[in-house]
């Protein structure tokens, strides 16, 4: 309680995470702090080196082993750390052993000084634990004199451990080096079931992590943790487990199985000269900035003890890597060599050195996928590589390579995508379903400009014919605003009605976007303002009879949703691709091998195929697509639309 003041003052110095902790319950606990009672009545521990006279009750603090030697008239053993010879422990120096470690006491004279019975509080040792594990004060001084290896960097433990290690490990560092024991402390929830409950034996939903593993992988489980707040309280479940996996370590194992494919087939190996960056296409470059701005932010993030946001930025990058780079990519890998060689080689060699650096950024995340990516990639390349992802350097972005205008209008045509994919899920609207056009809605004068070198990409991503761009929101949807009736009803009573009916007569956009802007709305009823909560009103959007709207504040996507019949053809023409293309992985065909398709389809849809005939045999490399008259025992029915649809694919 003496250095309180010391102890309060050097908290407020350390990096606690989640930062409550800091002035909440540590900080309290501090403030509160009582005299720690060093000695235990215990049998085994750590000795209080503490002898006392039996006669006057003097006491003598014993330093070190040599000194104890000293005192006792002995000669130090040959190895003091050989417990054959010498055993600091309870009973073997204290009085009752065969030879005692005691001596004539030297303020009374006539007295015997043993060692008190009491031990060391265990919180003591885990407390001492940065000092002496490197045996200070009597070995490596300078290490921690010269504060090398102390105070620790950062130190992670469960909550209930600020009144327990957290609190033993900064007392020692405060009285012992008037210094914090640690720098940054990341403070982890506890674990719980599935169901959030307490694990206990009593309620039998123990989940013994040592049986998760086998099924799911060592970093998998540590993967769950990372991506999952670990300063939190968590659930915890094989299932969960596997769920977080499907999201990261799934399609990275598919990212490596994709480039491995292609890269035997072509017989592509690193080593060609390198591809300038200003000469390679936008999507690469657009992926190799997107590697550097993962390696960044990850940097800072890590720099900062903050291990969730950093996973989430990384499962964010693999999900670009997979269902945008490697998806839009697939052809030019597919490619004939002699087609583009300058493009394939400048694809091979971006993705290349996008999974060589990617290992090193989820080294500390996943370490044994890391070094498997290391060897597949690195050290099968080059016997002089280091034999460990874990020994090589910290990735560093490439601060020379700059395109600030290709990452806004990559970010711009990801961002249409995605509302145009969920204006087509609004509408049950298939994404194989080609529609006659968008229309972006916006206010920006510059995203038409932007974007003009990335409309094909819209246009096939969308898989529209044509593209619009107009500025009045109001052509394509507006807002309708509605009371809430169980929230407005014992509010306004009888007035209800009347409510209703202001609010449909007023602006709904305007509401809309005042609620959006203020958290509340105005309207006039009856003659006086009335201010209505956004848990007051319901707000829909209203779209246009034929039109699939997706918003968000600056931009409105309207898919034309009217079918032609020459639409709806196609459509069965991509149904059709997508079956072939199954039939192919069912059948575990290679890549390369060019197939012959018999089929037998409803008449419509056999007219939809031979319009289409060459776009479906060049996307499922079939030399022949032949109509049969009759079903075979050997065609799979996979129907398109209710329509009949069977085939059979033989490999040439």
């Amino acid at each position: 309680t003496a250095r309180k003041q010391e102890l309060v003052d050097l908290n407020r110095t350390i990096g606690w995470h989640p930062p409550h902790i800091r002035d909440g319950r540590f900080g309290k606990w501090l403030e509160n702090v009582v005299d720690w009672a060093l000695s235990r009545k215990r049998y085994w521990g750590t000795p209080l080196p503490i002898w006392r006279c039996d006669a006057c009750d003097h006491t003598q603090a014993i330093s070190s082993f040599a000194e104890l030697f000293d005192h006792a008239g002995r000669p130090l053993p040959e190895d003091i750390y050989d417990r054959s010879q010498f055993d600091p422990h309870r009973p073997f120096v204290d009085r009752e052993a065969d030879h005692p470690f005691t001596w004539d006491c030297p303020e009374c004279g006539q007295g015997t000084m043993g060692r008190v019975e009491e031990v060391i509080d265990a919180w003591f040792d885990a407390g001492s634990m940065p000092f002496a594990q490197h045996h200070y004060p009597f070995d490596n001084r300078q290490v921690v004199d010269d504060r090398i290896q102390y105070p620790a960097d950062f130190i992670a433990e469960a909550v209930d451990q600020t009144r327990g290690w957290f609190y033993t490990l900064h007392v020692l560092g405060t009285l012992l080096f008037d210094s914090v024991a640690y720098k940054n402390c990341i403070v982890l929830g506890h674990i719980n079931d599935e169901q959030g409950r307490k694990m206990s034996k009593r309620l039998g939903n123990v989940v013994d992590p040592m049986e998760v593993m086998p099924e799911t992988g060592a970093d998998a489980l540590r993967w769950y943790f990372c991506i999952n707040n670990p300063e939190i309280n968590s659930r915890f479940s094989a299932r969960l487990v596997r769920e977080a996996a499907q999201s990261f370590l799934i399609p990275l194992w598919n990212a490596l199985s994709f480039f491995t494919i292609y890269a035997n087939l072509d017989g592509w190996r690193p080593g060609a000269p390198v591809v300038p960056f200003a000469q390679r296409a936008p999507l690469d470059r657009w992926i190799l900035l997107r590697l550097d701005r993962l390696i960044t932010e990850t940097t800072e993030f890590l720099e900062r003890y903050r291990v969730v946001e950093a996973a989430r930025g990384i499962e964010r990058f693999i999900d670009d890597l997979t269902n945008w780079y490697i998806r839009r990519s697939r052809d030019r890998f597919w490619a004939p060599a002699n087609q583009n060689p300058e493009d394939k080689e400048s694809a091979y060699q971006s993705l290349y050195a996008v999974l060589t650096g990617l290992a090193r950024v989820i080294a500390p995340f996943t370490p044994f996928v890391a070094d498997v990516l290391h060897r597949h990639l690195v050290r099968s390349q080059d016997p002089e590589a280091l034999d460990s992802v874990h020994l090589e350097a910290w990735p560093r972005a490439d601060m020379q390579a700059s395109e600030p205008g290709l990452m806004e209008s990559m970010s711009t045509v990801q961002r249409i995508v995605r509302l145009g994919h969920a204006a087509r899920n609004s509408h049950s609207l298939k994404v194989r379903q080609p529609l006659a056009s968008v229309t972006l809605v916006t206010t920006d004068p510059h995203m038409q400009k932007r974007l003009t070198h990335q409309m094909d990409v819209i246009r096939e991503e969308l898989n529209v014919r044509q593209i619009h761009w107009a500025t009045d929101r109001a052509a394509y949807v507006h807002h309708q605003v509605m009371p809430i009736f169980p929230k407005c009803g014992p509010r306004f009573g009888k007035k209800m009605s009347l409510l209703k009916k202001a609010l449909a007569e007023a602006d709904g956009d305007a509401l809309a976007h005042q609620l959006g802007t203020e958290g509340s709305l105005s309207i006039e009823l009856d003659g006086e303002p009335v201010s209505l909560s956004d848990d007051e009103v319901e707000v829909r959007l209203i779209e246009r009879e034929g039109m699939a709207t997706q918003g968000d504040s600056s931009l409105l996507v309207a898919l034309d949703t009217e079918l032609t019949e020459d639409l709806v053809a196609e459509g069965w023409a991509r149904e059709v691709i997508h079956r072939i293309q199954s039939a192919r992985k069912e059948a575990d065909l290679d890549y390369a091998d060019r197939i012959r398709v018999r089929f037998v389809a409803a008449d419509v849809l056999a007219e939809a195929i031979d319009r289409f005939r060459d776009r479906i045999a060049g996307e499922t490399l079939a030399e022949e697509l032949k109509l049969l008259d009759t079903v075979t025992d050997d065609l799979q029915s996979k129907p398109v639309e209710d329509m009949e649809f069977s085939l059979a694919i033989d490999r040439i």
